[in-house]
């Protein structure tokens, strides 16, 4: 069934985390936030991006002191502080990055009419955005109950300002980017225009798919072992995804993307995605020198940014020599969808079945979850019923509060075993507001409902890498 990647394009899967918004706005670009900015790019920041003050200045210290002296408030309580550095950060700093519409550095931010709705205030969109349970803020819905309640008393109290130093904050994230591996990355997929950097457009670009191709740089056994986000201008970067087909594609091109019937996927980020290293003794095939690669990058210019000529991709580490497993993506779920209108409430669900883990000559060692599904998406789970479809459940995979704009990767350590004879039902539940029944496919307006599961040995699947899907 490879004709089903063709649906793989528009609104595909990031790998970054969790409900739905409206596609092309700027609250769409709101949801993907959440966490702290500097660990998302793994780079120090330019003076005009996520590190900068919001009078241009290079200030990075008006935000936190990683020597652990005291930081200045920014004209906030310094419990607030806190739990916006920890919570909103990520995409809301003081200039707002990854298609972010708005700052929420410091006082002044939060009593400024919204971008998406001017007849509020960032704080009041904010006091209602924490509470949403189908487009929160932060996008993954997870923002502590004491954070919450901290935050809804000061809104509720009229955002009062204070002026008082602060301790240092939480600390750091962890490192993210190229630099941050544990190897030296020698293969890299990004955007680019002719040679040059891709010139993201001012207008027309809230909400952008653009698609970069390339020759295969690798040989016939070379393996990924890491691989890292590179994110150049975060300002309007908002995801991507690596594939990789047998379809011919120029080397070096750019343009609208036309995914062809057999792409693959292969690794993605989103903001809040890291860095992601394979066990010592696993590889991820990449195909060999006959294969073509696709970056698929989304981008968020709603600032109308005339400026932003945009690098971003991936770095891998890669080996010639094959490592012990190879390890590659297997696709469950199903596309017999059909969610009525005006459902509250509707789950479809797809099972791969016993019958084909059966010709497994050994277990089959699952070590990365990426689930997908579009905007009515709300939540996603994958059980193994072991011994068969009337055997006892094990949870692979639960996303309750699932959000297109915000997708990620779900690393299982330890890995965890697929045995013969044991099926997998995957179960995606969707929320349809609108008026019409809403179907499988590519469109983000249609729906989709997958979980790319990374596993070894990928050379025992045999043909069944798209199981239960119909």
């Amino acid at each position: 069934m490879p004709q089903l990647h063709r649906f793989l394009r528009s609104g595909v899967l990031v790998l970054g985390l969790v409900g739905a918004c409206e596609t092309g706005s700027q609250d769409c670009a709101e949801q993907a936030c959440g966490g702290d900015s500097q660990g998302d790019s793994g780079e120090t920041q330019p003076a005009d991006s996520a590190s900068a003050t919001a009078d241009g200045n290079d200030d990075a210290a008006d935000g936190a002191d990683s020597t652990g002296g005291p930081t200045s408030s920014r004209g906030l309580p310094c419990e607030v502080l806190d739990v916006i550095d920890r919570n909103c950060a990520g995409c809301h700093d003081a200039m707002p990055i990854f298609g972010a519409p708005m700052s929420l550095f410091d006082i002044d931010a939060w009593r400024v009419p919204t971008p998406t709705d001017p007849s509020l205030t960032v704080a009041a969109m904010a006091a209602m955005r924490i509470v949403d349970e189908v487009r929160p803020m932060p996008a993954t819905g997870d923002m502590a109950d004491e954070d919450l309640a901290i935050l809804q008393a000061w809104i509720a109290d009229g955002t009062p300002s204070d002026d008082e130093s602060c301790g240092p904050g939480a600390g750091q994230p962890d490192p993210v980017g190229p630099d941050a591996l544990p190897c030296e990355p020698t293969v890299e997929f990004t955007a680019h225009d002719q040679g040059d950097a891709f010139l993201v457009p001012a207008v027309g670009a809230d909400n952008l798919y653009q698609c970069f191709t390339f020759a295969s740089p690798v040989g016939p056994t070379t393996q990924a072992v890491a691989w890292a986000p590179i994110t150049d201008d975060d300002r309007v970067l908002h995801h991507w995804i690596l594939f990789r087909t047998e379809t011919p594609q120029v080397d070096g091109g750019s343009g609208p993307c036309n995914m062809p019937s057999d792409a693959l996927f292969v690794a993605g980020w989103a903001p809040g995605g890291g860095n992601y290293e394979l066990p010592a003794n696993v590889g991820l095939e990449l195909g060999g020198p006959n294969v073509s690669f696709i970056l698929q990058v989304h981008y968020h210019n709603v600032a109308q940014h005339q400026d932003a000529f945009d690098r971003s991709g991936v770095a891998m580490c890669v080996v010639d020599e094959p490592r012990e497993h190879t390890a590659g993506i297997v696709t469950l779920g199903t596309v017999a969808i059909n969610i009525p209108a005006d459902a509250a409430s509707h789950s479809v669900e797809g099972v791969c079945p016993s019958w084909i883990t059966n010709y497994l000559p050994v277990p089959l060692h699952v070590i990365a979850s990426f689930p997908h599904m579009h905007e009515l998406g709300r939540a996603l789970e994958t059980v193994i019923l072991r011994g068969g479809e009337n055997g006892p459940e094990e949870t692979l995979i639960d996303v309750p509060n699932f959000n297109f704009e915000s997708q990620t990767y779900y690393p299982h350590d330890p890995e965890v075993l697929v045995n013969p004879g044991d099926a997998l039902r995957t179960t995606c539940t969707y929320g349809n507001e609108g008026g019409a029944a809403v179907h499988f496919g590519e469109a983000t307006e249609d729906e989709m409902c997958f979980n790319f599961v990374m596993l070894w040995p990928i050379e025992n699947v045999g043909e069944a890498r798209q199981c239960g899907l119909l």
